[in-house]
């Protein structure tokens, strides 16, 4: 995916079209586990959000963002 400015209009998708877009299915409303990030933690956050505002109650942000993550696999 693009970025955060593309994921409300993705998110409201049928899923068909965010399948043949994306080559994915697209996220139920109640999927438990819908983990957002990015580099720095600010966009994850801003996606969380945007997604929690649609109705993905499950929508989550990692909040130690990509850069923690990568730190702790080295």
């Amino acid at each position: 995916m693009a970025g955060v400015s593309e994921l409300e209009s993705a998110l409201q998708m049928e899923p068909a079209a965010f399948k043949a877009l994306y080559s994915a299915e697209k996220p139920k409303l109640e999927e438990e586990n819908l983990i957002f990030f990015c580099q720095m933690g600010r966009r994850g956050l801003q996606a969380t959000q945007l997604a929690q505002g649609l109705g993905y109650t499950g929508a989550r942000n990692y909040a130690g963002a990509y850069r923690e993550w990568s730190q702790k696999e080295d």
